[in-house]
């Protein structure tokens, strides 16, 4: 395939260059899959990786990805805010602040990683997201410096002393708002472990723009959670809407949450600090259908009216050769789902949030994908309304 594309390029303009590009490309490919150059083509080379190849879904289409974050998203955005993604990926949230702050707002996205960033730009063109400017750069405790990034299992790359690569230049916010004088009103920030010196980057912006923030926290690391508690914040997990004070107020012991930051004098008029709590149903094992590999789904689905609930699975698994949704479907439509395998779902993914726009029957459910897991004993889950969300309004335009 290669030798007849070299011959169709050969016969065009500019051919030179062109097989300039070919080479380098070959060797980039070949150095990613660690072949030597002129080795038999590998299967995993048939395909070149493309800027479209990680597409995200159409904005008018019902996104996935994060749930428990999109939710902070959609109660935190509005027309015309100024919001920042920091650690953008794919682009999933910047598209949906984009869409929520609508043509007045605006919001900076902010991407460090060489090998992530052109799908970012490609799904933020795609979805005509023009309110969006998209920065390379590694967001940090200050400006100027040169970081490198180390490659993640799936996009999950980080910053991390010695990695190979192109240096990324760094950033501190407070430098970035002093110089384009955007104050942001909402702050998501995932930057795989690197949260702590882009906050130490922030500290005008915590002392004087007081922004909330959802940011992605692991229970054996809360210094982000000092710094900020410190600053005048109050935490909760969006995984379990448990208050979070200490590392042992997190559902899991182990992984990462998802925590929102609130200012002390924004947490009175804050839904997600109101700590009432209403059990609607505990659904008991013999109600749910078991299926051949060993999954489960709610027999009859629920009645609910509109609103936010949390749906509390009570499951244990120590299978790691498998791979499962889970979550909830409502109307017969998935509204929201985990992807993993079923010992890491049992240990940090038993907490379910759905949010109802209007009444709807429910059904809980955990589905095998591939393989499946002996040790699986699934006992039921309580379905729980959360009452302080009964008025929050959706965004209006989206």
């Amino acid at each position: 395939m290669r030798q007849s594309t070299l011959d169709i390029l050969r016969r065009a303009t500019g051919t030179t260059v062109l097989c300039q590009q070919m080479a380098l490309l070959e060797e980039e490919v070949a150095r990613l899959h660690q072949v030597p150059r002129g080795a038999p083509p590998q299967p995993a080379l048939d395909r070149i990786a493309r800027y479209a190849d990680f597409p995200l879904q159409t904005w008018w289409e019902r996104s996935l990805w994060e749930p428990v974050v999109q939710l902070a998203v959609r109660d935190h955005v509005r027309p015309g805010d100024i919001a920042f993604d920091v650690g953008a990926n794919a682009g999933a949230f910047a598209m949906q602040m984009s869409r929520q702050a609508g043509p007045r707002g605006t919001v900076c996205a902010f991407e460090a990683s060489p090998r992530i960033i052109g799908r970012t730009q490609h799904n933020l063109l795609n979805a005509a997201c023009h309110n969006v400017t998209l920065y390379h750069r590694a967001v940090w405790n200050r400006s100027g410096d040169f970081v490198h990034i180390a490659e993640g299992s799936h996009l999950n790359d980080r910053v991390e002393t010695g990695a190979g690569g192109t240096p990324v230049p760094t950033l501190a916010l407070d430098d970035f708002i002093a110089a384009t004088g955007l104050t942001p009103s909402f702050i998501k920030m995932d930057i795989e472990g690197a949260e702590l010196d882009a906050l130490r980057g922030s500290a005008r912006l915590i002392a004087e723009g007081r922004p909330i923030m959802a940011l992605e926290q692991a229970p054996d690391d809360m210094r982000c959670h000092e710094l900020l508690v410190a600053a005048g914040y109050l935490a909760m997990d969006l995984g379990s809407y448990r208050r979070i004070t200490r590392g042992e107020d997190f559902a899991n012991p182990t992984g990462v949450n998802n925590v929102l930051f609130v200012p002390e004098e924004k947490a009175s008029a804050s839904p997600y600090f109101d700590p009432r709590q209403e059990m609607v149903a505990k659904l008991e094992a013999c109600a749910f259908t078991r299926d051949a590999a060993g999954g489960a789904r709610l027999a009859q689905p629920m009645d609910l009216p509109a609103g936010r609930y949390l749906v509390r699975a009570d499951f244990s698994a120590s299978g790691r050769d498998n791979e499962v949704y889970a979550g909830v479907d409502a109307d017969g439509e998935t509204v929201f789902r985990y992807h993993t395998f079923t010992a890491f779902m049992a240990e940090c993914y038993r907490d379910w949030v759905v949010q109802l726009d209007r009444p709807g029957r429910i059904a809980p459910f955990l589905r095998f994908l591939n393989g499946s897991d002996a040790t699986l004993d699934w006992r039921g889950a309580e379905v729980i309304r959360l009452p302080a969300f009964d008025n929050v309004a959706p965004p209006l335009i989206f």
